[in-house]
């Protein structure tokens, strides 16, 4: 495994471990609802999202850590 799939293996872990997180406290938003606990359940579903693009393996964060070298991009488009 070279350093750019165990980066990418990280981010996916550190997005798997932040969603559940996440979902856990979504879950225990009550009914009464105000305008503070609409702001963090905005907050909250954003950061959800940011952690299901980090399991998707967040590849443009991948590309920005490990950006391609000349000869590797080379190599792909033939």
């Amino acid at each position: 495994m070279n350093p750019k799939e165990l980066f990418a293996l990280i981010v996916r872990g550190i997005g798997l471990l932040g969603v559940i997180y996440l979902i856990r406290h979504i879950i225990k938003i009550t009914a009464d609802v105000g305008v503070d606990d609409w702001l963090l359940l905005i907050v909250r579903l954003v950061s959800v999202f940011v952690g299901l693009y980090m399991v998707r393996g967040a590849p443009l964060l991948v590309k920005f850590a490990y950006p391609e070298k000349a000869g590797e991009a080379a190599g792909k488009a033939s």
